[in-house]
């Protein structure tokens, strides 16, 4: 590409702007990314100015671009022109962008038409992981000037090897899917002109996850824990150290595994949620909110959690006679928290006494789940996916049920009680 020039008295605001360094009127040798750019001022005001791209590849015609652009600016009222470049819309910084993807998919953008109805733990992860990639870009480039049309293929490549190290096949998939999907935010959404660097890179294996279900004894070890395991952790900071402990832990266990519901699910659970059938069978009846953000609508979509012999003794041990139908939390009734925070403490503590207890299975808070919904679909077979709100076994059998659970005999024995014992025990 021929070299721009300015002469010594260049055009009212006419400079050579070069689109790798980021500045006006560089010394450097990036010809190839160098044009015309102007910066116009507005009337009636102090420091605000109008900057455009120029198509002109020599001074001559950059002036005569530059004049046209300003009658056309007179004639709009300092509105707009025609001949602004579409690599205007790129001009802020890869972390600038990062932030309007948060607003975008926050809903609080101007795209708020093609808001997408996703939890904030979903958006939190998507941006974790952008915010990564602006890390990982700083550690070789001035991250105040590098824009998202910067991004080359040694990026994406140093990020990959990165991403290798500190990742695991599953986390490693979800963060360039998620990089990606940024990306095409910025080409798509914000109309910026450039390929997607993250458009094809080779993911990982990942090998299935082994199904593991809590047994009786294990969970009563768990719940041992919480009175007899310390409850501090160290930190990484100068000796401070954090306490694990919270009142509502070994109920909040027994209400996930009682009721196998999501975290969000089992947190917001009300007396007020219960409800009776004309054949006296009580169950809950709560929004199912992972059906509803799936289908985008403003319909109500339901979700049924049968109260069994095992969970109504439960409820009952907690008030239930004294407490149904009022509008109050069954889990931590006097709240001075989120629900996120009340989900987080569980799924922190939970592992925390699970460790204390000595267990080395690779068990979380969710497979709590997990052992609610194997029991059931020892009664229920197919039937199962009507209780847990999948539409397929094959999400069943993947991630939730163990098939390692009980023979023929015991299956006729029992009728729907976590951990199999029978209505007589």
């Amino acid at each position: 590409m021929k070299k721009l020039t300015l002469p010594k008295n260049p055009h009212k605001g006419l400079k050579i702007f070069c689109k790798t360094c980021r500045v006006d009127n560089s010394k450097c040798k990036h010809f190839d990314r160098q044009v015309y750019r102007v910066r116009i001022h507005v009337p009636g005001t102090t420091n605000s100015t109008k900057s455009y791209y120029l198509e002109a590849e020599n001074y001559n015609s950059a002036v005569i671009e530059c004049a046209l652009i300003e009658k056309e600016l007179i004639q709009n009222g300092f509105e707009k022109v025609k001949q602004i470049d579409s690599n205007n819309l790129a001009d802020y910084s890869l972390a600038d962008a990062v932030v309007k993807y948060r607003e975008y998919m926050s809903g609080e953008s101007k795209y708020a038409h093609l808001k997408k109805n996703i939890s904030q733990g979903h958006i939190d992860e998507c941006l974790r992981f952008c915010w990564k990639l602006v890390e990982n870009v700083a550690m070789l480039k001035n991250i105040k000037r590098t824009r998202p049309t910067d991004i080359k293929t040694e990026d994406v490549s140093n990020f990959y090897l990165w991403a290798e190290e500190n990742y695991s096949s599953k986390t490693f998939n979800k963060c360039f899917i998620a990089v990606r999907a940024f990306f095409e935010f910025l080409i798509e959404i914000e109309n910026i002109e450039m390929k997607n660097p993250f458009r094809k890179f080779v993911p990982k294996i990942v090998t299935p996850s082994t199904i593991d279900i809590i047994t009786e004894d294990e969970f009563n070890q768990i719940l041992s824990a919480v009175d007899k395991f310390t409850p501090f952790i160290q930190l990484g900071g100068k000796g401070e150290k954090k306490n694990m402990f919270k009142p509502f832990l070994k109920d909040g266990f027994k209400l996930f595994l009682l009721t196998g519901g999501r975290r969000e699910e089992v947190v917001n659970l009300k007396w007020s949620d219960i409800y009776s059938t004309p054949q006296g069978v009580k169950l809950f009846i709560i929004d199912n909110l992972k059906v509803k953000r799936a289908k985008k609508n403003n319909k109500e979509y339901k979700k049924y959690i049968a109260i069994n012999a095992d969970l109504e003794a439960f409820l009952i041990e907690l008030g239930m006679n004294d407490k149904l139908g009022k509008d109050e939390y069954i889990l931590v009734p006097e709240r001075n928290k989120s629900t996120y925070a009340i989900m987080n403490e569980l799924s922190k503590g939970f592992t925390h006494y699970k460790n204390g207890a000595g267990i080395k299975k690779d068990i979380s808070l969710s497979n709590l789940r997990k052992t609610y919904l194997t029991w059931h679909h020892q009664v229920l077979g197919d039937d199962t996916g009507l209780v847990s709100s999948h539409s397929t076994t094959q999400v069943l059998e993947k991630y939730y049920l163990d098939p390692k659970v009980l023979t023929a005999v015991e299956v006729s024995a029992l009728k729907v009680r976590v951990f199999g014992k029978s209505e007589k025990s």
